[in-house]
């Protein structure tokens, strides 16, 4: 993957709904083309944040057994510029979930400003089928480090 999103997950509540972070810099290698002298991050890039949310819910929900894909974006909605250095806090919470597909609705916001939201529809398949034994464990390593220190069940706001 060469864009990652989540630089820690917050709070996680399993089957429900997680709050992560991630902290934008000028550094973003996305900046420098969109817009030189007026960087602002691509829209696309802030769904893939909020899918990448999604997915760590499922995935982790799941005793990441299963691999959650995005397959649909509905009702997306950009609502502000996201520029560099802003902390950008990412939600995602369930709407419905069966054994192959959940629909997720998600929202990105800025200084308790809403920046952008939208629905998923994430597909749920077998990890195994996704990932060979050295990939996963790479992938297992960025959940590791995302939940450290985080409980998951807790509520939060």
């Amino acid at each position: 993957m060469r864009y990652i999103f989540l630089d820690k997950i917050l709070k996680l509540r399993a089957y429900e709904e997680i709050l992560a972070v991630k902290h934008l810099t000028i550094s973003e290698d996305f900046f420098a083309d969109h817009f030189p002298g007026f960087p602002v991050m691509p829209g696309a890039l802030q769904i893939e944040a909020a899918a990448q949310a999604a997915s760590a819910l499922l995935e982790i929900s799941n005793g990441l057994s299963r691999k959650a894909y995005l397959l649909m974006v509905d009702k997306a909605k950009f609502r502000q510029l996201v520029r560099p250095g802003q902390e950008l806090l990412i939600k995602a919470k369930i709407e419905s979930i069966n054994e192959n597909s959940a629909q997720v609705y998600a929202q990105i916001t800025e200084s308790s400003v809403k920046v952008m939201d939208c629905t998923l529809l994430m597909g749920l398949g077998d990890i195994n089928v996704f990932y060979p034994t050295k990939t996963r464990e790479i992938i297992e390593a960025y959940y590791d480090y995302w939940m450290e220190g985080v409980e998951i069940n807790k509520n939060y706001e």
